[in-house]
């Protein structure tokens, strides 16, 4: 078993850190360019083809998804590659049926979703059995550079022609696969160490950890997201799903503290026998994570609202407006990160089942009632409230599951790097 002391522990922190924060980056040149080129309206598309991806991706890591992190750990990784890759072909072929027929995505783009998911979800395994074998460097520089890859094909396609979605798709494409080509080679000795099968016990055993923890994170995204399909019926606007994009994007820069933690948390725990350690390491993280989120928010607030339209173009109105409403969710669903983390990690993923249903549950009955009448403030309400609602049964399962842990413990500390010790 790996040693990890304070020092080792906090540079992985800071390279997960950095490499979320470079994601960050590129993310931001890239919503830059759609919002200034395509518009609002160009955006809203280019998010709602982004959520069908993302559908794709959900669905698809019911078998190649986090229980590949748990499994390949126990078992040999290329006894669970076929599972995945058949897994996977079957996914996105059923979403192509699902996205030409319904307007979840534009119908016009049913194919090129469904590929993209694809690629995308085969990146996906290969970084899973990268983490699930503690090789957190490999894993950043892989994330990291697909976000390069979008950003520079993005910036190259819109400088070379008239910008539109088309040139959008196809720097996804160039992304997806590329580093698709990078994560196979990344992991091609442990992939491909032995004999492909596709036996039952090991789809039993991905299917197993996989529909608990992946039904919440399906319900999780369906949470994130479906706002971008409430907006455009309930208010007939894709401009409107373009603006409130820009405050999911917002957002997701913000949760990259959160998710730099949940990575070391969630690989270190999944190699852990002590459950005083795994408490006192989550503990650790969400007081680092709350910290450093609310930082990050009171800054966000700080930002007027012409300044967004100055950086993304004038049809970007309202942004900074609507992140008011936002704040609070974007508060709670960094601290929900870490505790969901804690229970995949502990191999509880139903906790994040439970929870994922009620912020959705929560969400759906919100949109229906604020987002006709408010708009955009209503779709960032309805966020906040799903969030909160999710933190809210995550934080009471966590007092159940710890029975030594008091609510008093959660409340930030300054010690909490100095439980970042030595652990086994």
């Amino acid at each position: 078993m790996m040693l990890y002391t304070t020092k080792s522990m906090i540079k992985r922190i800071l390279g997960t850190l950095s490499s979320r924060l470079l994601i960050m980056l590129f993310t931001i040149v890239v919503v830059i360019f759609n919002s200034r080129f395509l518009g609002a309206s160009g955006q809203g598309t280019a998010a709602l083809i982004q959520f069908g991806v993302l559908i794709v991706v959900a669905v698809n890591n019911f078998i190649g998804g986090g229980s590949v992190v748990f499994l390949s750990a126990r078992i040999a990784p290329h006894r669970l590659a076929l599972p995945a890759y058949v897994w996977s072909f079957l996914v996105a072929t059923l979403a192509f049926l699902i996205f030409k027929f319904t307007e979840i995505v534009p119908p016009e783009f049913a194919l090129e979703v469904a590929l993209l998911g694809l690629l995308q979800s085969l990146f996906g395994f290969h970084l899973m059995i990268l983490m699930g074998q503690e090789h957190i460097k490999s894993y950043n520089i892989a994330l990291s550079l697909q976000s390069l890859f979008l950003a520079g094909a993005v910036v190259l396609l819109y400088s070379l022609d008239e910008a539109k979605i088309e040139h959008f798709i196809h720097a996804l494409f160039i992304s997806f696969g590329a580093t698709y080509i990078l994560s196979l080679g990344l992991s091609w000795k442990r992939v491909f160490a032995g004999r492909w099968t596709l036996k039952r016990e090991e789809i039993r055993e991905l299917w197993k950890l996989g529909k608990y923890g992946q039904s919440g994170n399906l319900l999780q995204m369906l949470t994130y997201r479906s706002n971008l399909v409430f907006l455009e019926k309930f208010t007939a606007g894709r401009s409107l799903v373009g603006i409130y994009s820009i405050g999911l994007y917002g957002s997701e820069a913000i949760w990259n503290i959160s998710k730099s933690l949940a990575t070391i948390q969630y690989s270190r725990i999944s190699n852990m026998s002590s459950r005083e350690e795994i408490r006192n390491l989550t503990l650790a993280f969400f007081h680092i994570s709350f910290i450093g989120t609310a930082i990050l928010v009171f800054i966000m607030l700080l930002i007027p609202d012409a300044f967004y339209q100055w950086v993304l173009g004038e049809e970007m109105k309202g942004v900074q407006p609507m992140l008011f409403f936002l704040a609070p969710g974007i508060l709670a669903n960094a601290c929900s990160g870490i505790l969901s983390h804690h229970f995949s990690g502990i191999g509880m993923p139903s906790k994040n089942t439970v929870s994922s249903g009620i912020a959705l549950g929560v969400s759906l009955i919100s949109a229906i009632i604020l987002i006709p009448i408010f708009g955009l403030k209503g779709a960032a309400t309805t966020a906040s409230l799903a969030y909160i609602a999710q933190f809210l049964s995550l934080f009471f399962s966590f007092l159940a599951e710890e029975k030594t842990v008091k609510i008093k413990d959660f409340l930030p500390k300054t010690s909490s790097l100095n439980l970042l010790r030595e652990t086994n």
